[in-house]
């Protein structure tokens, strides 16, 4: 098998599937794919390049969208995180990249409409980060269903104060 970037990222969901991101080192990414560590830094100069691009894989979905409500906005980035083992805290590490963090939050203040105050998608998005990170650890430790339920009566109470802050 040839290395690529492609398949260092396979590598890398594999492993976040069934062990979890603190188990997705670049070592153990390298002994899946049979290669010395050193050859993944060719592809990605540090763990952290990894992470982001796995997690613009996680999201490739949602970044190509346009949703057509802001719940179905926050709702299909949720899903996205939900898809995978850890996904919500892989993403959460990846949003340090600025312009990653733009890209989420500008889908969500699309979805807004253009009388929504920019500060209305970055608190979604940190909503939907935090229920999500909160929902996928709870589900790890109890085995519970998720909190669909909680999740949509959150979004209702940003949407009705977007809408008190429109005036």
């Amino acid at each position: 098998m040839q290395l690529s970037k492609n398949s260092i990222i396979t590598a890398s969901l594999s492993i976040l599937s069934n062990f979890g991101l603190a188990d997705m080192t670049m070592r153990r990414v390298a002994t899946q794919l049979n290669v010395a560590p050193g050859a993944l830094y060719w592809h990605f100069k540090n763990k952290q390049a990894l992470i982001d691009a796995t997690a613009r894989e996680i999201l490739s979905d949602f970044l190509l969208s346009s949703p057509p409500s802001f719940d179905a906005a926050c709702s299909s980035l949720r899903a996205a995180m939900l898809s995978i083992r850890d996904g919500a805290e892989l993403i959460s590490a990846a949003l340090i990249d600025p312009q990653l963090r733009e890209e989420v939050t500008g889908i969500l203040s699309t979805s807004l409409g253009e009388n929504a105050p920019r500060m209305a998608a970055a608190t979604a998005l940190h909503f939907v980060m935090g229920a999500t990170v909160l929902e996928q650890s709870e589900i790890q430790q109890h085995k519970t269903i998720g909190m669909e339920e909680e999740f949509l009566a959150g979004l209702a109470l940003i949407t009705t104060g977007i809408e008190y802050s429109k005036g």
